[in-house]
């Protein structure tokens, strides 16, 4: 990793002693797999899931949310680190780009500020009061209580190990627990696998680009049709207007438009009706929202890709899908 001298500071395993009683790591918790922490720097909170999903932020955070934010899928990693107060959330911030972007990690979303909306909004949106830990008892519960508005985020994936990672750092004021306060804070969290939500509701053009680039393809499951058919619903309109957005915005991605069914009826009728909705959704694309016919391909492969068991109606829903899949 290259050392920046106007940081003064260092990524490393050293943990110097510093005020206050937390001097060492919380029993049971340790540094994900392959990321290094920040110059001394104790964890205080630790949470690791078999398979989770976690809502990242794409753009500022209001009160309400997030105007754009993609859901990560897959195993995940939470740590909080509690570094001393003179390592300000900037530099802990520029510290994990330079290391992450050596390591091959591509910046998927960077703020600073006010950028990143109220540090009150943001830390709420990424540490929700409902979900914290409690590795430390209250301690770890009352992180990020009263961060300054100072804050730091980003979040950066690796296309060749699949993982993404949701850093946050901001500096706590709150002094309830003298622990805590006039500390810098760091919310890491990393999450294995596929950038994907498998949901039936919009998917956004930026969620769009994010799913081809991480993982290669997409489900979109608010394009409907008719039953048994090939007929595009009205209710398509906001999905096709995404995904003509999105081939607007990268003007040199070509994709398959890939159709999807569940097991209901004949192998031969399925694969049929997969690529008749697949061409469908084509011939709306390139006839409505004009986009140029060779960047697409049709293709149908029946229920040959499930992604659910096909014995119950949630199941055989989630399968009936169109996918765009990276060309």
């Amino acid at each position: 990793m290259r050392i920046f001298p106007a940081l003064a500071l260092i990524i490393g395993l050293a943990a110097p002693a510093f005020a206050q009683d937390i001097l060492s790591d919380a029993p049971g918790t340790s540094d994900p797999p392959e990321l290094k922490r920040i110059e001394g720097a104790f964890i205080i909170g630790y949470d690791q899931s078999g398979f989770d999903e976690l809502s990242v932020p794409m753009s500022k955070v209001t009160y309400d949310g997030p105007e754009t934010s993609v859901t990560l899928e897959g195993p995940r990693t939470r740590v909080i680190y509690l570094v001393p107060g003179d390592r300000s959330p900037l530099e802990v911030i520029r510290n994990y780009e330079a290391e992450l972007t050596e390591a091959g990690y591509e910046m998927l979303y960077v703020c600073g500020g006010q950028d990143c909306g109220p540090a009150s909004a943001m830390s709420q949106y990424l540490y929700p009061r409902d979900a914290q830990l409690k590795t430390l008892g209250r301690i770890t519960a009352s992180v990020f209580s009263l961060p300054r508005d100072d804050h730091r985020y980003l979040v950066a994936t690796n296309s060749e190990t699949n993982r993404t990672v949701s850093i946050y750092v901001a500096f706590e004021t709150f002094d309830h627990f003298p622990e805590l306060s006039e500390k810098t804070l760091i919310l890491l969290d990393v999450i294995e696998g596929e950038a994907l939500t498998r949901r039936m509701e919009l998917v956004s053009a930026e969620e769009m680009a994010l799913s081809l680039e991480t993982v290669g393809r997409v489900s979109l499951y608010g394009v409907q049709f008719a039953h048994d058919s090939d007929a595009l619903t009205p209710e398509s309109a906001p999905t096709l207007q995404e995904i003509a957005k999105f081939l607007a915005a990268e003007p040199d991605r070509q994709v398959f438009i890939v159709g999807h069914t569940d097991m209901t009826g004949g192998y031969e009728y399925n694969i049929d009706l997969s690529q008749r909705r697949a061409s469908s959704v084509v011939l709306a694309l390139t006839g409505q929202y004009g986009i140029a016919q060779a960047r697409l391909e049709p293709a149908g492969v029946g229920p040959l890709a499930p992604v659910a068991e096909n014995q119950t109606d949630e199941g055989r829903a989630l399968n009936r899908r169109v996918e765009l899949v990276q060309r």
